[in-house]
């Protein structure tokens, strides 16, 4: 019986656990066509807080419905992969909004936990 909860707790995680990653060339016009928000994840390598983010927040149901539903992410290695024209940071993660044109719609420095995070993707989405 224990199997059985374990097997179908880790197919519902794993369901919602499926922010998929965009290149950044593609993303702009992927937003346009499917009418989304670009949303770029500046982080680097150990850093806790982008983790965090990607494995506890973005797994989070609410957040990842909002995620799959309404935004193209990417995700970017600031000393790996370079920072995009017109992006900066200060600290990671990083977290830009962007319209299809390329507009920076909100910045956001940090992390948040799920719940924040979620009312932020609303109120960006409802802009």
């Amino acid at each position: 019986m224990k199997k059985i909860v374990l097997l179908l707790a880790f197919f519902i995680t794993s369901v919602f656990a499926d922010v998929k990653y965009v290149d950044l060339f593609d993303a702009y016009d992927k937003a346009q066509a499917e009418n989304k928000i670009v949303m770029v994840m500046l982080s680097q390598q150990g850093c806790s807080g982008c983790e965090y983010m990607e494995q506890i927040v973005f797994n989070n149901k609410d957040v990842a419905k909002s995620l799959k539903n309404n935004f193209v992410v990417v995700h970017v290695d600031v000393y790996k992969d370079g920072i995009p024209d017109g992006l900066e940071f200060f600290a990671t993660p990083t977290f830009y909004f962007l319209d299809a044109d390329e507009n920076v719609l909100k910045r956001m420095n940090g992390g948040e936990n799920a719940k924040d995070f979620a009312k932020t993707l609303q109120s960006i989405k409802k802009q």
